[in-house]
């Protein structure tokens, strides 16, 4: 796993012991989230179609996407959310690349990892499964962050993260849904999930 670990008032990254300055992201280790603004990088959340297509066993977490409340239920969340979507469909079309259609099933999926990120900030859920199943049958990628809150800055730690930027501009994907969840606390967490 690669953990950057940001200090956000001197503006300096650690990758790995390694220090360089000048990048505003970080990314804080699985579970952590003791940093003010955090996205999780660890490189396993990607599945290719013929990755799902090959699933023995396929999940459905439908107990999970009923009681889920993140930014479905919250129209000022929802639509920065639809904010960050339409930032990164912008990124898409100047590179020539199609946008990714808003998809309902996959937005549940994004509502379920996102409250669940907020309590333990991770590509496997809190129930030890993997981030993939809530729906296994149309999850193909999960990018996470927490700390940020507004969609322009959400986008742009992700795009300072190869593998959150490789999920996002993978050609691939066809779909992606964002959900975004405030805890007890006022701490956005940030879920997208990215499907084919």
């Amino acid at each position: 796993m690669k953990n950057r670990i940001v200090n956000m008032k001197d503006r300096i990254i650690m990758i790995a012991g390694i220090v360089t300055a000048g990048v505003l992201v970080t990314v804080a280790a699985a579970g952590s989230r003791s940093s003010a603004a955090g996205i999780l990088d660890d490189g396993a959340a990607f599945r290719t179609a013929a990755d799902i297509a090959g699933d023995e066993y396929h999940y459905f977490d439908s107990e999970a996407v009923a009681l889920s409340n993140a930014s479905s239920e919250d129209s000022s969340l929802r639509n920065e959310a639809l904010e960050a979507a339409n930032i990164i469909n912008e990124m898409r079309e100047e590179a020539g690349m199609d946008s990714l259609d808003w998809d309902l099933n996959l937005e549940q999926c994004a509502d379920v990892r996102a409250e669940e990120a907020a309590d333990v900030f991770s590509h496997t859920r809190p129930d030890g499964k993997p981030w993939n199943s809530v729906n296994s049958d149309i999850q193909g990628g999960e990018n996470l962050a927490f700390g940020f809150y507004d969609a322009q800055s959400v986008v742009d730690a992700w795009v300072d993260s190869p593998t959150h930027y490789d999920n996002m501009m993978y050609d691939e994907f066809t779909k992606g849904s964002i959900a975004v969840y405030e805890d007890d606390d006022g701490v956005w967490t940030w879920s997208h999930q990215f499907g084919y």
